[in-house]
């Protein structure tokens, strides 16, 4: 009977906090679409512009697997040219890291009153845009609060802490249950959203946390991959190159792990908020990295396109 009470709990809390995410993405971008698509446009021009604008519309959207999948689908249209849409995607992974360090703020107490304010704004203002974004919004920290809170007896026993431990015991099992866990959901903000709150609570170690959050950036180019399907060479150069830098980024940083955790600790003292900060850091210095080589980038992926979906251009 606990088992299936917790089962139904755990499911609640997850659907709660996966639908509203999905919510207020989908809202954003309803309010924002249509700019969207102008600003990619407008403002490419270069690398440097290109990662600023992917970086304000994934922060703005809050779904780095929209802007991305865009990006295939305007590349396949010959909008842009595959290192504009990469630069775009590396600012993208920037802005999506806004999730995880809004989650790790104290905001529980604020959840309730976003629902009531949204409701009022939808209803009574007649906003429904607006009061919808709002409304997800709580029911994001709500959902993500719940299940936090249903997990927190299960992983507190001893049984449950040594399959955690073996699971992400190191760094590399960490970063590959991230790439899993992210495929599975498909949102990374979901999965960083998830052990920043854990960590936050002292139910999942640092070490672990901060090597799924890494997994989880590898792991949410699953969407941008399964969005070339079908598409052009460059579509599915776009989606390469993303692949790419996320997975050489996290293959690069495991051998520094210890440096790149005392770093992030350094930063603050509460483990919630130095798993966010990790994500973020990670993302920058990744991004920073790839702008100079996006050319090079570009064109390694354009060749693994070549063989992933034949030498034609289209």
């Amino acid at each position: 009977m606990r088992i299936f009470l917790f089962m139904v709990q755990f499911t609640l809390g997850m659907s709660i906090f996966m639908l509203a995410l999905k919510m207020l993405g989908d809202t954003l971008s309803s309010i924002l679409g249509f700019r969207l698509r102008a600003l990619f446009t407008r403002f490419t021009s270069n690398k440097i512009n290109s990662l600023a604008t992917g970086l304000v519309a994934t922060a703005l959207v809050q779904s780095s697997s929209i802007v991305n999948s865009t990006m295939v689908v305007l590349v396949d249209s010959g909008v842009l040219a595959v290192p504009q849409a990469l630069g775009v995607i590396l600012g993208a992974n920037i802005g999506t890291t806004l999730t995880a360090q809004i989650v790790a703020l104290p905001v529980e107490s604020a959840a309730i009153p976003l629902v009531l304010v949204g409701l009022v704004v939808i209803y009574v203002v007649k906003r429904p845009a607006l009061g919808k974004a709002c409304l997800s919004l709580g029911a994001v920290f709500f959902g993500l609060n719940y299940t936090t809170g249903v997990l927190a007896p299960l992983l507190g026993l001893p049984a449950v802490q040594k399959i955690l431990l073996e699971l992400t015991g190191t760094p590399i099992r960490a970063c590959v249950v991230g790439v899993i866990l992210t495929s599975v959901v498909q949102s990374s903000g979901a999965v960083t959203g998830l052990v920043v709150s854990l960590a936050g609570r002292n139910l999942l170690t640092l070490s672990a946390a901060v090597g799924v959050a890494l997994g989880s950036n590898v792991g949410t180019v699953v969407t941008t991959l399964m969005a070339s399907l079908g598409r052009s060479r460059a579509s599915k150069a776009t989606a390469l190159g993303d692949f790419l830098f996320n997975l050489v980024g996290v293959l690069l940083i495991l051998p520094v792990f210890p440096f790149f955790l005392g770093l992030v600790g350094s930063l603050s003292m509460y483990p919630g908020r130095q798993v966010a900060h990790a994500h973020t850091l990670f993302n920058i210095i990744t991004a920073l990295a790839t702008l100079p080589a996006l050319d090079n980038l570009a064109k390694l992926a354009w060749s693994w396109a070549g063989i992933w979906g034949g030498n034609k251009n289209t």
